[in-house]
């Protein structure tokens, strides 16, 4: 009898084990600012893009920049969004103005954000995204995406771009096929451009010395959308490249590298 009851507690504990472990294993996290892939819905409907893997068919999903680990939901899961030490810039603007707005200036400024996040509202599903983009412009990165910014020592929201050098005049090009839903010079981003990709994937193009696309162009891969330069809110000639999907800002240097969608999926 003693004996049984030992076995007893032994499968007890061995289902118990094996539970945590299959909880363990269920657990869908992502690095903040990552795309990562989550088994579809039943459900799903035509807005939702999704792949066929030899695991199950996948959606795609993006993950919030966070300062902390956070829990979420995203769209019909729960997922753990893994803090990342991006690190911080400090850069200096000698143009106070440019730093501490006129009423004017703010008032400009809140309108022109009313105005981008329109242009972010609605994409088509007309073009299907590869998802493996290729570098708008040959320059180095000079600010990666997370990084805490501060500017003439006063904080400011964290970087959630990618800048990549390059003299005045440097082509930009389209990184992947997109449509192009937004033109304008604003007075952060001064000449930008906004292209839809398609399934709630955009990319934006800011600081431009000159924009060599007009708006409803249908660009593809590599077809030139104008120059680098330095208008709006700078320090000097580069290009300010932002990327969202699915309602979040992620990061640019993932999306370039070699083959990005198949290693996620």
């Amino acid at each position: 009898m003693f004996q049984k009851k030992i076995n007893l507690l032994n499968l007890s504990l061995f289902i118990s084990f094996t539970s945590l472990q299959i909880i363990a294993a269920d657990l869908i996290e992502g690095q903040s600012g990552e795309i990562i892939p989550i088994p579809a819905p039943q459900d799903k409907n035509e807005d939702q893009l999704t792949f066929k893997t030899s695991s199950g068919i996948k959606q795609l999903i993006s993950l919030p920049f966070v300062k902390q680990d956070l829990m979420i939901t995203r769209h019909h899961l729960d997922v753990k969004v893994n803090w990342v030490n991006f690190g911080e810039s400090r850069i200096t603007i000698t143009d106070s103005s440019k730093v501490t707005l006129s009423d004017a200036d703010q008032a400009r400024a809140n309108k022109e954000a009313i105005e981008i996040k329109a242009a972010l509202k609605n994409s088509t599903n007309e073009i299907t995204p590869s998802f493996n983009f290729i570098p708008p412009v040959p320059g180095r990165i000079t600010s990666p995406f997370g990084k805490q910014r501060f500017i003439n020592g006063l904080p400011r929201s964290a970087h959630l771009a990618l800048d990549l050098s390059g003299a005045i005049g440097t082509p930009i090009v389209a990184p992947l096929k997109g449509k192009v839903v937004l033109v304008g010079d604003y007075f952060y981003t001064g000449l930008t451009v906004i292209l839809d990709h398609g399934y709630g994937l955009f990319s934006s193009y800011a600081h431009m010395s000159e924009i060599q696309a007009q708006l409803g162009d249908l660009l593809e891969q590599s077809d030139q959308i104008g120059k680098v330069g330095s208008t709006g809110r700078v320090t000097g000639p580069h290009l300010h490249w932002t990327v969202y999907f699915d309602g979040n800002k992620v990061n640019p240097e993932s999306l370039i590298q070699e083959d990005f969608l198949n290693s996620i999926l």
